[in-house]
């Protein structure tokens, strides 16, 4: 079973990945009683708690379980049976996999490897990055593709061309900081030159980003915005179907990776060496180097510190073509 935020439950169950569901809405007390109330005589092995909070701490204290795990904090021994240090070389992926490595030895021994010999936030000269080991696989392409049922409900609601021949290309302009988001007018060229070339353009995006996507898909000729119009598995029935993603450092290019589509993911404030790189041999970045100001925080701002927010200005719609170029050739 898994305990996760609001409005994700649907994804984990439909893709198979866990059979129960409980969903935490932030800052709802009557979240957290009523799933410890379910949980309360649940017989349980292994509790795994990748969040770090004092809450999520307290909230795990209160189920009983065989086995608690967590990664090391100096505070919370007592709550924890068993915890694992976090190797920030690793990208995070394979952090969260090492929650795992107190029970496997191999795994154990696997991740200290890679942490030693290989380089996962390099890129090579075409902007790729290395792929994942097959052991530490996130791929869910295949249960997301078996529902088939699910894609064919929204050919049903909406007018949807170049998915079956894999010629769709979706742009997610949008990001939860505003740092973090490429230019619209790098989004709208770039958009416009593969429209141009017959690829079909969807714009995309979660609740609270249509009135941005539907700007930018307005001056796409032919552009669809589907954006707060699907669920999670909804759009990575898209994503999984699509022949690129073109999005920011943010959750669009992180699910592109999951369905193995061939993504560009556009970083600005944030850096690759924080670990949140998309996990797929799939996965491209663009980037301005040699910037003294970049990072300027681990999670972007709502404003550039030193107003100019160079970082994403300075990508111009050529680099990211550039780059989509070498995907769509292959």
């Amino acid at each position: 079973m898994l305990v996760c935020r609001k409005g994700l439950g649907d994804f984990f169950v439909k893709t198979g990945i866990v059979d129960q569901v409980f969903e935490i809405e932030k800052g709802n007390g009557k979240t957290y009683s009523h799933i410890l109330e379910h949980l309360r005589y649940a017989e349980i092995d292994h509790l795994i708690s990748p969040h770090e909070s004092l809450r999520t701490a307290f909230f795990c204290a209160q189920i009983k379980a065989k086995h608690k795990v967590s990664f090391s904090k100096a505070w919370n021994f007592v709550l924890f049976s068993k915890r694992t240090k976090k190797n920030l070389q690793l990208p995070d992926a394979m952090r969260q996999l090492s929650l795992l490595a107190c029970e496997d030895a191999v795994l154990a021994e696997q991740l200290q490897q890679y942490a030693s010999a290989e380089s996962p936030y390099t890129p090579n000269k075409k902007g790729q990055l290395s792929a994942p080991p097959e052991w530490a696989s996130m791929s869910l392409r295949h249960q997301v593709l078996e529902k088939t049922e699910i894609f064919t409900a929204l050919k049903e609601k909406f007018q949807l061309k170049g998915f079956e021949d894999g010629k769709a290309i979706l742009i997610f302009p949008g990001s939860v900081w505003a740092t973090k988001r490429w230019t619209e007018e790098g989004f709208i060229k770039t958009g416009q030159t593969l429209a141009a070339k017959g690829f079909p353009i969807y714009v995309m995006g979660g609740p609270g980003e249509e009135s941005l996507a539907e700007k930018v898909a307005a001056q796409i000729p032919g552009a669809i915005s589907l954006a707060g119009k699907t669920k999670i598995i909804e759009s990575a029935q898209l994503i999984a179907r699509a022949a690129l993603l073109i999005g920011n450092d943010s959750a669009s290019t992180h699910l592109a990776a999951m369905c193995e589509t061939p993504l560009i993911a556009v970083f600005g404030p944030t850096i690759l060496e924080f670990g949140y790189r998309p996990w797929s041999a799939q996965s491209y970045v663009v980037q301005r180097e040699g910037l003294a100001c970049r990072p300027c925080g681990k999670h972007g701002h709502h404003l550039c510190p030193i107003k100019t927010h160079e970082c994403m200005k300075g990508i111009s719609a050529e680099d990211v073509l550039r780059v989509a170029g070498f995907i769509l050739r292959q």
